[in-house]
């Protein structure tokens, strides 16, 4: 049996194992990677389309965050169980993709709600919304009053840095703190049921009520402070920032990871298997591995980015499938004349029962690509919702002309826009939701991975619930970069 040393092993292929690697390598240290399965930089290696890298639905940098340090923070100090700490992390995140790829600040998201177009009141902190919806002044009477109710309450959404990562009790023991209901007691019933929950509805075909609060930004779900909308309902200023998102010039996201991945293969100091692990166990000067294949790898550092079940399951326990909920997703990639295209934007949400979809992100406005007799646009729907509106659209072309129809009932394509290209994916599980069973055993197999590989360096889908964001993923590869504290 051939052996491998190495002062370092990854296994996985997330986009921070690339991030890892490569930015080690710059140091001239060497790296081992095993991949069991899939495309190097996984959901963020988009999808490869007519000889272009498209991104998967709305895949954007953040470099703007109201969590900002006037100076960059050590990145030991990162930590990946504390939701949102990678706010503090922007500026770090920013002067690394600018070493790989140049970027542009898109125009701000907007939002169709039933017919309107309004600053996007969901990503992006349109607050200027609030004042042009049918229901401004319901709303702005019911929060006067639940301004005052909720000044002490621990479902305030100022405190929800001390809510239960795992979706539990509040801290009065108040009841389960779903999103749903914290949606409702923060924003009040009627700015609730007239637009958070009912894109909700358009996103996940229900609402949020099976969902721990803490997670609210996964289905793309925002949680406002009461005293914030009260203030812009009333024209009075306020301090929260607009979002500003930004995307590679005449590229994508996924671009990154192709060209991190190729250092893969010319890089010296990178070696690569591509197999399972077919046990991972502590070794005498750190770790060992047995690889499918028969070869053993011993390493002084791990580093393990599949999920925790995963790396349980090399370590010989038994660990059963978590008990995840997933959201089905209809995606289409379509490509069309350019003078079919009736409205500039980057981002389009959609709130409305007459549509099928609930985001279109148009890639060549956020690319920059303003040339061309083509646009290309990726539109997400809720595939029981498409079907609702549309009847079985599980044949490709029909699918695709209800998409053009969808589009021209928003008013941002012609009527009979003819496309130039589409591609559809449907997939049934694609985005992992927060539920309370789910977090709960996603933790609890966390915590029994770090004590069957005492001193394991966890990242990737390892690195904490849900800390797998565009951002978190690069900070945790440059965390992996540096070499350990001395014990």
């Amino acid at each position: 049996m051939s052996v491998i040393d190495t002062p370092l092993a990854v296994v996985g292929n997330s986009l921070s194992v690339l991030v890892g690697a490569a930015e080690r390598a710059d140091r001239g240290l060497p790296t081992l990677l095993v991949n069991p399965a899939g495309p190097w930089g996984a959901y963020f290696a988009g999808v490869q389309i007519d000889g272009r890298r498209w991104d998967a639905g709305m895949v954007m940098y953040e470099f703007t965050s109201f969590r900002r340090p006037s100076e960059p923070p050590a990145l030991a100090s990162y930590d990946p169980l504390v939701r949102n700490d990678i706010g503090r992390f922007c500026g770090v995140v920013h002067d690394y993709v600018a070493r790989h790829q140049p970027t542009r600040d898109v125009q701000a998201p907007q939002l169709w709600i039933d017919g309107q177009v309004l600053p996007d009141l969901l990503l992006a902190n349109g607050l200027a919304a609030l004042t042009e919806l049918p229901c401004a002044s319901a709303a702005r009477n019911e929060l006067r009053v639940r301004v005052e109710a909720m000044r002490h309450s621990p479902w305030h959404a100022s405190q929800k840095n001390d809510w239960p990562a795992q979706g539990g009790r509040g801290a009065h023991d108040e009841g389960l703190l779903d999103l749903d209901t914290v949606s409702r007691i923060n924003h009040g019933e009627v700015l609730h049921d007239a637009v958070f929950g009912r894109f909700a509805r358009q996103v996940m075909g229900r609402d949020a009520g099976h969902l721990a609060a803490l997670y609210h930004r996964i289905p793309w779900l925002p949680l406002y402070w009461p005293e914030t909308l009260l203030a812009s309902l009333e024209g009075r200023p306020q301090a929260l920032p607009a979002t500003v998102f930004s995307y590679p010039v005449s590229s994508s996201v996924a671009g990154l990871c192709a060209t991190l991945a190729s250092r893969l293969a010319s890089d010296p100091l990178i070696t690569v298997r591509q197999e399972k692990v077919a046990r991972a166990a502590p070794g005498a000067k750190g770790f060992t591995l047995e690889l499918e294949h028969g070869e053993r790898v011993q390493a002084a550092r791990l580093a393990w980015a599949q999920t925790p079940q995963q790396g349980l399951q090399a370590c010989g326990v038994f660990a059963p499938a978590p008990p995840e909920q997933r959201l089905p997703l209809l995606m289409a990639f379509l490509r069309l004349p350019r003078e079919a295209l009736c409205r500039s934007f980057s981002v389009m949400h959609v709130i409305g029962e007459s549509s099928g979809v609930y985001r279109i992100n148009h890639v060549s406005d956020c690319a920059g690509e303003p040339e061309g007799d083509e646009v290309r646009l990726v539109v997400e729907a809720h595939p029981e919702r498409f079907a609702q509106r549309h009847g079985d659209c599980a044949d490709d072309e029909r699918a695709s002309r209800a998409f053009v129809a969808d589009l021209a009932g928003l008013g941002l394509v012609k009527d009979g826009t003819v496309l130039l290209g589409a591609r559809l994916i449907r997939m049934t599980g694609a985005l992992p939701l927060p539920t309370e069973a789910g977090l709960v055993a996603y933790d609890t197999d966390r915590r029994h991975l770090l004590e069957c590989l005492p001193g394991v360096e966890a990242i990737g889908n390892s690195a904490g619930p849900f800390a797998t964001s565009l951002s978190d993923q690069i900070v945790q590869g440059l965390v992996l970069a540096e070499p350990l504290p001395p014990r």
